[in-house]
């Protein structure tokens, strides 16, 4: 589940931000589907393309519905808008 926060993550981040930490290097991984739960907020393609769905993500961060999801449906409100901080 934290890799696939950490694929989720990187694909929203723009460019610039990832370049903050120095030399620090992040490494990929490949995430094959998505873990147990975490269907309803996104879905991964046979090719790797991550589909969000923003209105899922938005209702479960709003009504906190599934405490499970809930942190990785913040999180990736978070980091849509922006408000989201690298801890160091």
């Amino acid at each position: 589940m934290r890799y696939a926060t950490l694929i989720i993550a990187m694909s929203l981040l723009p460019a610039p931000a990832l370049g903050q930490e120095g030399s620090k290097r992040v490494k990929t991984e490949i995430i094959r589907e998505s873990p147990l739960g975490m269907s309803t907020l996104y879905k991964i393609d046979d090719d790797g393309t991550v589909r969000i769905d923003w209105r899922a993500v938005e209702t479960l961060a709003r009504t906190k519905a599934d405490y499970n999801a809930l942190p990785i449906a913040q999180l990736m409100l978070a980091i849509r808008d922006g408000t989201w901080k690298a801890v160091r």
